[in-house]
């Protein structure tokens, strides 16, 4: 009995039923087909994430730019003067001896079409495919680099002391440095080349507007300028001056220009997309008082930018009562009368509020073909056979309140 309950035990554990060949190569097919089918699943989400993922960086670095970019617009104007030529408040509209920026210097210049991009090689594309765009230019005059004025304690017509112990020198960490660190305090702001604004106090018509040449610390501050101006009295009741710092903004190829080696780095990250080659952003630098780029000032502000442009609301008379304000683009009568080509009688002072409107693409295309119509980028070449990139586009109308009450 007891072998016969062994056999039996041992006999059905052999007769147990297995997988046949057949069955199991159906399985480890089936097994391989779900595999990839998992992994072609993995794979797209993983380029849809990356897409995405880098659309959006596209779109966070744009809005942080075009906030800036805002934020310096309404600043325009501040501490400086809403139209040169016929500011009511200037000892004496400047001379033909004035370099042109001076001669035209204002609140802000909107200059439609530039820079020239038509030799890109992405615009030239989108303009063959019929979308040409044509960013525009925006040149903010103002106080960028300090708040202050600082109070003037003598002016022989070319070179100004100021007083080294009032509040705005003290804001300055002026009071207690040395005489270097004085020194580079001071041309930190009033550095040479650019505008310098003085305002005497003596009557209705004080204030002038000269080019710095040289600064000095010390316990006798001062500031050379590159030609004199006229000297009179009244500094000893309030007579001040401050920076002006002429802020340009623009969209551009950047590798193009002598500054642009400062960014190989940048390019070079990224230098594997397809459109790397013509890819523009937009660029903020400060400009000296002959309309040249300060070296070392440029800063890339959004990358990818590809379309920057501009309209405004103003009156187009001044007095009282206020006429009824108007809106303008580049391309209209209206907008010459606020800026003229040639920066010659036209009235920028007029201008109360700007439309401004930045676009920025992505990194990589994400169609074969444009999307949208006439209105609005929505698609972006990035080159002859490069596809078209998502763009996205930011827009708001930004007051002017330095140029809020000028009736003139």
């Amino acid at each position: 009995m007891g072998a016969r309950r062994h056999s039996t035990r041992y006999g059905n554990a052999f007769g147990r039923r297995g997988f046949t060949l057949v069955e199991l190569m159906v399985a480890l097919s089936g097994g391989l087909f779900l595999s990839a089918v998992v992994f072609a699943l993995s794979r797209d989400t993983t380029r849809f994430y990356q897409r995405e993922s880098r659309a959006a960086s596209a779109t966070f670095a744009g809005l942080v730019g075009f906030e800036r970019l805002k934020s310096d617009i309404r600043r325009a104007g501040y501490l400086s003067t809403p139209n040169i030529q016929l500011d009511p408040r200037l000892v004496a509209p400047p001379g033909v001896g004035a370099s042109a920026t001076i001669q035209s210097l204002a609140g802000l210049r909107i200059t439609p079409n530039t820079p020239n991009l038509t030799a890109n090689a992405a615009f030239a594309a989108n303009t063959l495919a019929g979308q040409t765009i044509t960013p525009d230019q925006i040149v903010l005059s103002g106080s960028y680099a300090v708040t202050d004025e600082f109070s003037v304690a003598e002016f022989d017509g070319q070179t100004i002391t100021l007083q080294d112990n009032s509040p705005s020198m003290a804001r300055l960490g002026y009071i207690g440095a040395s005489v270097a660190a004085q020194t580079a305090l001071l041309t930190n702001v009033f550095a040479p080349g650019r505008l310098l604004r003085l305002v005497d106090r003596s009557g209705p018509r004080s204030t002038q507007f000269g080019t710095i040449a040289n600064v000095s610390g010390g316990a006798t501050p001062s500031i050379t300028l590159a030609a004199p101006l006229t000297a009179r009295g009244g500094f000893g009741t309030g007579g001040s001056v401050n920076v002006v710092n002429l802020i340009r903004y623009q969209i551009r190829d950047i590798r193009a220009d002598a500054d642009g080696a400062r960014w190989d780095p940048l390019f070079t990250a990224s230098s594997g997309a397809p459109g790397e080659g013509a890819r523009t952003e937009l660029v903020r630098d400060e400009l000296n008082a002959a309309g040249q780029p300060i070296a070392n000032s440029s800063d890339i502000v959004a990358e990818y930018a590809v379309d920057l442009s501009f309209g405004v609301t103003g009156q187009l008379a001044g007095g009282l009562p206020v006429p009824a304000p108007v809106y303008s683009v580049p391309g209209d009568a209206n907008f010459t009368t606020f800026f003229a080509a040639a920066a010659v009688g036209d009235r920028p002072e007029w201008v109360r509020s700007v439309r401004v409107r930045l676009s920025v693409r992505s990194r990589e295309a994400d169609r074969t073909a444009n999307v949208g119509g006439a209105v609005g980028v929505y698609r972006f070449r990035l080159g002859a056979n490069d596809g078209w990139a998502r763009v996205r586009t930011f827009q708001a109308d930004v007051a002017l309140p330095n140029q809020a009450g000028v009736l003139w």
